[in-house]
This record gives C-alpha cells, structure tokens and sequence, in this order.
C-alpha cells in the first residue's frame, strides 16, 4: 500500500517532490520540481542544496530542514519561483538506522495566493525569484505590484514619493518589458507571482540552470 501511495504522489501532475537529507543532499527529485525548481531536465541528485542554488539559497533552507527533522512537525514554506507563487510542505520522513535523516518536500505553483487556514507553521521565504519579471527594476517592481493590486495612480505616486507623471512612465516602461496592454493583464501577473511591493526590497534569485 506504501509503495502504491508514493507511486501516486511521485506522478501527481503539477506537484513536486523533493526527498532531501540533513545535510543538504537531493536524493529524489520528480519530474515536476525539476521543472518548478530549474525550469528544465536538470537533474539534481546527488548535489547539495548549496551547490545547487547557492549559499544564500542554502543559508534560508538548511535551517527549515534541520527544524523539520528535529521537531518532527511539517512547515509550509511560501516564495516567488520564476516568478509563481510557490508553496511547498516540507514533512519529515522515516529512515533506515543507517542512512541520513531526510524531509520529504512537496511543492505546488498556485494559480493565485491561496490563504487557507494554516495546518503547520508556515515561513516566507526572503528571498526572491523573480522569473520573468527579473528584467524589472526595484521601482518598476513595486509599481507594478501597487498597480495589480488596484491602487490607482495617484495613489501609487503618492505611496512612493514621486510625481504621477513618474508613475506613468514607469508604468509604460513596465509594459514594454513584459509586453501586456492593460492593468487586467498587470493584476493577473501579480496574482500568478503573489507579489507585494514589499517584495522588491527582497534578494533576488537567478535560476541556477537555465533551458
């Protein structure tokens, strides 16, 4: 019956599953999270997370990891990937005396940010990945993020310190960028990327493996 259950998990379309160990070593990874996670066939067993994503990345996680397997209890961690909203439960899982301790991560990109009530304790990430809207400036960024959440204009100019006339530029140069022509189109972007303004001030990640 365990062996059905995960064949069924490690197939589920659209969600990812990662089984890494304590210390920071990808053991499994399905075709879904490569795609989440490095947007191509990539294959990361056998790699640290650091080695992977790099020491910030490595930095944010391992301590999740190590609390996950320590305590026993799940987490949600939430984070922007290639500019999606991403959710992942992080579970701890059985192992055999003699190999690593290891958590099992499974990962769903959200059509748009969900607020369910929370089961386990849960951790934004601050680190960015922005995909897509990397091509943005922090400006830009926090303009389209205040724009897509419906603040007019005027207000946007005024939240931000500058001139309306600024604020229209750059809301032209956003367009260009990531070439759509109206806010509907602007709000569904930052409802895709559950982005907040307050997002713009945060790290960025680049994908470590591009297609």
């Amino acid at each position: 019956m365990q062996e059905d259950l995960w064949l069924i998990l490690k197939s589920q379309p659209g969600v990812g599953v990662l089984i890494i160990d304590i210390t920071g070593v990808v053991v499994f990874c399905n075709d879904q999270a490569k795609k989440i996670y490095y947007g191509n066939a990539f294959d990361p067993i056998g790699m640290t997370i650091e080695e992977i994503e790099g020491k910030d990345f490595a930095e944010e996680r391992m301590p999740i990891i190590h609390e996950v397997i320590r305590t026993g209890e799940a987490r949600i961690l939430r984070h922007i990937r290639g500019g999606r909203h991403t959710e992942a439960v992080i579970w701890p899982i059985d192992h055999e005396p003699d190999s690593q301790p290891r958590v099992m991560t499974i990962t769903r990109q959200l059509l748009a940010v969900e607020q369910p009530e929370e089961s386990f304790p849960t951790t934004q990430s601050q680190l960015v990945d922005l995909g897509p809207l990397d091509v943005l400036t922090k400006r830009e960024l926090e303009v389209l993020a205040l724009v897509g959440h419906g603040m007019p204009l005027k207000a946007v100019a005024k939240q931000l310190g500058v001139a309306q006339r600024t604020v229209e530029r750059y809301r032209t140069d956003i367009a260009r960028k990531l070439h759509f022509n109206s806010i509907a189109e602007a709000a569904q972007i930052v409802q895709v990327a559950g982005l907040q303004a307050s997002d713009a001030s945060l790290p960025r990640l680049h994908r470590w493996r591009k297609s």
